[in-house]
C-alpha cells in the first residue's frame, strides 16, 4: 500500500503505483485514430459518407452503449472496493480479537508464587503459538513469500513438534488447536486462575479470528466472475478502437479529435485498471494491503504484553491528592507526576488506600 498526503499535490504525480501507465496504451492509440479517422474524413468522399453527421438513433444508440459501459465498469469498481476494504477489515478484526484473547489469558494468569514456573512457561508457549498463528494464517490468505511474516523465537519449543507444523499444509489449524489445548492443561494445572465460564470467553476469540481469516481467505481463493470480467473487457476494446476515434473525428478540429478521444478513453480505462488493481489485496503489488506490517504490529504488541511492568497493574504512592484534574497533554505524564508528588509533599494525607509494585521485570525475545 502506498502512503501519501493530500497536503501535497506532488505525491500524487508517481509513476508507482499508478494505473496511468497502463490507461496510456490505450488513450494514445485511441487519439492516433482518431486523428487517422480524421485525415480520412477530409480526404476520401466515400470515407466522409461514412463519418457523416450521427442521426438520432445512431446518438441514442452511441449514448446507451457509453451508458450501460459506464456503469458495468464502476459497479466493478465498486465491488472491488468492498473486496479491498472487507480483506484489511477481516485482517485487522481477527488479529484484534486473538490480542484481547491473548492479553485476557494473560491476564487470567495466576498470582501464587508456587506457580510462577508454570505460568511463565505458559506464556512463553502462548506467545510463540500465537505468534506462529497469525504468521501462517496471513501466508494461507497471501501470495507473498513466508520470510515476509517474521514470528516470534521457537527455541524453547519442542523440536519434532516444530517439525510435525511445517509438515502439515493446514498449519494454522494445527497452532490453533495447540493453542486452545494449551489453556486447558494450564488451567487444570493452576497456572490459569479463572473460572471456567469466564475463561469460556477466550475460546470465543479464538474462534471469531479464526473465523475473519477464513473469511479473508476467501477473496483470495475466490477471483471475481470470469464472464463480468471478460464482457467489460471486450466492450472496453470495441469502445476504444471503433466508436471513441470516430464519433471525436467528426465536426471538429485534428487537435479536438485527438484531445477528446485521449481523455475519453484514458478515463475509462483507468477506472477499470483501478478495479482490476484492488480486487485482489493480498498480494505484492504497491498496492497491495501491507500484510507483512499488520503481523509485525501483532508480533510487537504481543512482545509488549509479555513485559512484566505490563502485566503488574500500578501501584499508588502513600499520599494522593483525590481532586481530579484534566491533563492537559498525554506527553505530560512524567511532569505531572513530579507534580503531584509535590503537591502531595505540601498537603496533608487523605484517607485512602496504598499500594506499592515490587519486583517489576521485563521479558525479551526476538522476532525471527
Amino acid at each position: 500500500m502506498i502512503p501519501y498526503t493530500t497536503t501535497s499535490a506532488w505525491g500524487f504525480f508517481r509513476w508507482r503505483g499508478s494505473v496511468a501507465p497502463r490507461a496510456l496504451k490505450w488513450a494514445a492509440p485511441c487519439a492516433l485514430l482518431a486523428v487517422i479517422y480524421h485525415k480520412l474524413l477530409n480526404t476520401w468522399t466515400s470515407w466522409g459518407s461514412w463519418l457523416d453527421e450521427p442521426s438520432v438513433h445512431e446518438t441514442t444508440a452511441w449514448t446507451l452503449f457509453t451508458s450501460i459501459l459506464g456503469f458495468l465498469i464502476v459497479f466493478r469498481a465498486q465491488l472491488s472496493y468492498g473486496r479491498y476494504w472487507e480483506g484489511i477489515t477481516l485482517v485487522e478484526q481477527a488479529c484484534g480479537v486473538w490480542l484481547n484473547g491473548c492479553s485476557n489469558l494473560i491476564a487470567f494468569c495466576s498470582q501464587d508464587p508456587e506457580k510462577r514456573d508454570a505460568v511463565e512457561k505458559f506464556q512463553y508457549t502462548l506467545s510463540r503459538l500465537m505468534s506462529l498463528m497469525v504468521c501462517y494464517s496471513m501466508c494461507d490468505i497471501s501470495s507473498l513469500d513466508r520470510s515476509r511474516f517474521p514470528h516470534l523465537e521457537l527455541e524453547g519449543l519442542d523440536p519434532a513438534s516444530m517439525e510435525y507444523l511445517d509438515s502439515v499444509s493446514a498449519r494454522q489449524n494445527v497452532a490453533l488447536q495447540w493453542v486452545q489445548r494449551l489453556v486447558v492443561e494450564s488451567s487444570r494445572s493452576g497456572a490459569i486462575d479463572i473460572a471456567p465460564p469466564i475463561l469460556s470467553r477466550v475460546f470465543q476469540e479464538l474462534s471469531i479470528g479464526y473465523v475473519h481469516f477464513i473469511d479473508a481467505n476467501k477473496i483470495t481463493t475466490v477471483p471475481f466472475p470470469f464472464e463480468f470480467a471478460q464482457m467489460v473487457w471486450m466492450m472496453l476494446v470495441f469502445f476504444s478502437t471503433g466508436p471513441v476515434p470516430a464519433m471525436c473525428a467528426v465536426g471538429m478540429t485534428i487537435y479536438k479529435s485527438a484531445g477528446y478521444a485521449f481523455v475519453i478513453t484514458f478515463v475509462f480505462w483507468a477506472v477499470h485498471y483501478i478495479a482490476v488493481e484492488i480486487e485482489s489485496p493480498f498480494g505484492d503489488d504497491p498496492n497491495d494491503l501491507p500484510l507483512d506490517e499488520v503481523n509485525l504490529r501483532f508480533n510487537r504488541i504481543l512482545l509488549g504484553l509479555l513485559d512484566k511492568r505490563a502485566q503488574n497493574t500500578p501501584g499508588v504512592r502513600d499520599k494522593v491528592d483525590i481532586s481530579t484534574r484534566l491533563m492537559r497533554s498525554n506527553n505530560n505524564i512524567r511532569s505531572s507526576l513530579a507534580v503531584g508528588m509535590d503537591r502531595c509533599d505540601d498537603s496533608p494525607s487523605p484517607r485512602t488506600s496504598g499500594a506499592s509494585v515490587s519486583g517489576a521485570g521485563t521479558t525479551h525475545a526476538r522476532i525471527s
